[in-house]
């Protein structure tokens, strides 16, 4: 079994664990009507520490010689906490579980826990840095709950021999030499490009002091009936994916960072397989889809319909994005920059778009020990930027992050609101949400808001 390397898009999600940026972690969120037992718990975090999550980063000593995922021999205990929480706090509650920190490098790159809840339920938080799991691969790890087949660890338990590093290293050496000469060329006819390298080299930032003043992340669930979700699509001219995409574009044109006139852009996940049921981190890559306003005064998905098929069909390939390959300057170079320098070369295009996920049907997911008699009411996936704040929310582009997914016949719309611009609070961005949905015609089942923190005493299992 080939070796899994630490590709370009998991190492710009390392750089955010390593102060450049807010770290980006998958979470996700399970409500159940009747709590786990304690053994059951422990059968779900064993099956976990026997999955893809079990990885840390092996650095060869051999300059040049790529980085690889290999298995870890620690993680972090499960968490169970012991006062019980309101069901209407299970949200806030999440939100708490997704700030806490992670080093995915050492191989703590994820975690499990779980809080009761008054009414005799429970709700699970199981978070993972996107460095090594991205919605397919945390999908992946969760189908081991299932399936403990499927839970596929080949390639980790290869640590690497000194010889393979040897000829990796001397490999790699040529080429980025040989992207060196090109880059001299490319920098010596374009002054931009010269420019920007040189800022890279000759910066040196200093980390900077959060300062949230007055503003977090904004968070919310709203759920609908999902038959009613699909007929509508399909009046519209549209799919389930092309309400979600209009959705979120009108929603977009609320942010007063957008403006009246600018295009209301969406960056959308399309996943990138490279063979079935593979372990890679991250393999996806974002398309960027241009919505008309027109189109949304029409309430008409057809041509958005279009736009997106003809997005997905010019899909580059994974780690080609201007995070990944700041510049679009070559691969194997980047590979081996100081990460500090690759940050500093990001050109963040000066937008503000809103990103967009679909996870697809949920259901073959839920682990089989909740479907015993827990009987699970939300299982949903989603994205958080930890601590993020003014100064890191102003640097980046998105406003507004969102997943979409469907589980128990509802359709599950998650959203982040990730500049101020967009929403102050949850509740005037559960309040855009609904206003939203009710102007294409789709009245939401529940909009569940997030909250401040609460204090916590969590009991730990190792």
């Amino acid at each position: 079994m080939a070796p899994v390397y630490v590709g370009l898009t998991d190492k710009a999600f390392l750089r955010l664990h390593h102060g450049h940026g807010a770290p980006v972690i998958s979470q996700t969120v399970t409500v159940l009507a009747n709590a786990l037992t304690e053994d059951e718990l422990r059968e779900m975090y064993a099956q976990l520490r026997s999955g893809p999550f079990m990885r840390r980063v092996r650095r060869p000593r051999v300059p040049f010689a790529r980085w690889r995922w290999v298995l870890a021999d620690t993680a972090l205990p499960l968490t169970m906490e012991h006062a019980a929480i309101d069901d209407a706090d299970a949200l806030a509650w999440a939100n708490d579980q997704a700030q806490y920190p992670l080093d995915p490098e050492q191989g703590r790159g994820w975690r499990l826990s779980a809080v009761p809840t008054r009414s005799g339920g429970m709700v699970c938080s199981c978070v993972a840095s996107h460095a090594i799991a991205d919605g397919h691969a945390g999908l992946m790890a969760a189908i081991g709950l299932v399936q403990p087949e499927l839970a596929k660890t080949e390639g980790l338990d290869d640590v690497g021999r000194l010889r393979d590093d040897l000829k990796d290293g001397a490999s790699r050496g040529i080429a980025v030499a040989r992207e060196v000469v090109s880059e001299a060329r490319r920098a010596y006819r374009d002054p931009v490009h010269r420019k920007a390298i040189r800022q890279a080299m000759g910066r040196n930032d200093t980390a900077h002091e959060p300062a949230p003043l007055g503003w977090r992340e904004g968070s919310i669930i709203a759920t609908f009936d999902a038959a009613q979700w699909k007929e509508l699509a399909a009046q519209r001219g549209g799919s389930t994916n092309t309400l979600y995409l209009a959705l979120v574009a009108d929603l977009l044109r609320h942010c007063g960072s957008v403006g009246e006139t600018a295009p209301l852009v969406l960056m959308t996940a399309v996943r990138i397989l490279r063979k079935q049921d593979q372990i890679d981190s991250n393999s996806f890559a974002r398309v960027p889809i241009v919505v008309q306003r027109e189109w949304l005064d029409r309430f008409d998905l057809a041509p958005l319909r279009a736009a997106s098929k003809a997005g997905f069909g010019a899909v580059h390939g994974v780690g080609s994005g201007g995070i990944s390959r700041p510049r679009n300057m070559p691969p194997e170079l980047i590979d081996v920059l100081p990460e500090a320098m690759v940050e500093r070369l990001a050109d963040i295009p000066p937008i503000t778009v809103g990103m967009c996920s679909n996870m697809g049907v949920l259901d073959p997911f839920v682990p089989t020990v909740m479907r015993n008699g827990a009987q699970p009411t939300m299982f949903v996936m989603r994205g958080v930027f930890q601590g993020i704040d003014t100064e890191q929310a102003d640097r980046q582009p998105i406003a507004l992050a969102t997943w979409l997914s469907e589980f128990d016949g509802k359709v599950q719309w998650v959203l982040e609101s990730i500049k101020p611009e967009m929403a102050h609070t949850d509740e005037e961005l559960g309040f855009l949400a609904r206003l939203v949905a009710e102007a294409w015609g789709l009245k939401p089942l529940q909009v569940s808001c997030g909250g401040g923190s609460n204090s916590k005493t969590a009991r730990e299992f190792s």
